[in-house]
């Protein structure tokens, strides 16, 4: 009979306080809530309940070795959350409502292979107001625990899509009337003129190669962040790719 360790670590989790919290605010996202029993009593305890027995999630109250056990960060602080295994938004869906948008800007991820930096990039992309997140099916990471703790659940709140080739993407997105914008560290210098497009996508490309040239090809604009120190030629992905959307998309 399999072990409810091996059975939980078929999905991945939300562990910790803050990231558990913000999954529950998707709670469709969740399965089921492991509470170490250490912390009954508390008024968190009980905020975890009552939420869970209001969206009929499963709830269970476990000796803190066991929460040790199930977790796969070390960093659960007695709270994990096991969450369905497929958080991935339908890319037929999409077309779908996009009949129904006129102004809509999207983020378009080519290649981002570090958990982390798709947690923090998801958590910024939540901020300045991006529903739709684009990612490859191969050579990308995913939603996974590590993705979800480091974005402290904003994950949830998004639309993530994974497609078979972003190339391809971004030619029925320019059939849409989208124009397309690349974050490229090293170009030469900026093309972006103009930022006031009803609808618009950013291109961020993977740590160590940046954008594919097959995808750079295809950019109408391209994007640069000024470096005014020669001996830093690049930021880390997250951090470059907040900087963009937050210049590209404040004004909308």
């Amino acid at each position: 009979m399999p072990s409810r360790t091996n059975k939980i670590r078929k999905n991945p989790t939300s562990e910790g306080k803050r990231a558990v919290l913000e999954s529950l605010k998707s709670p469709k996202s969740v399965e089921s809530i492991f509470l170490s029993n250490r912390l009954e009593g508390s008024e968190f305890f009980q905020k975890i309940h009552n939420i869970c027995i209001k969206n009929k999630i499963n709830f269970n109250s476990v000796e803190e070795n066991e929460i040790a056990k199930l977790s796969n960060t070390g960093k659960h602080q007695g709270i994990i959350a096991n969450l369905v295994a497929d958080g991935y938004f339908s890319e037929a869906k999409f077309w779908d409502k996009l009949n129904s948008i006129n102004k809509l800007n999207v983020l378009i991820l080519d290649g981002i292979q570090d958990p982390h930096n798709f947690g923090s990039i998801s958590r910024s992309a939540l901020a300045f107001g991006i529903e739709y997140i684009f990612i490859p099916k191969k050579r990308s990471v995913g939603i996974t625990a590590g993705s979800i703790r480091s974005s402290a659940g904003a994950i949830h709140s998004l639309k993530i899509i994974r497609v078979p080739n972003i190339s391809n993407l971004i030619e029925k997105l320019k059939q849409n009337n989208f124009w397309i914008y690349g974050l490229i560290g090293k170009a030469m210098q900026e093309n972006v003129s103009d930022l006031q497009k009803e609808r618009k996508a950013l291109v961020v490309g993977s740590e160590h190669d940046g954008i594919s040239k097959l995808v750079e090809s295809k950019l109408d604009y391209v994007y640069k962040i000024p470096m005014k120190f020669e001996s830093i030629d690049s930021l880390n992905a997250s951090v470059a790719a907040s900087i963009a959307m937050f210049q590209m998309f404040k004004s909308d």
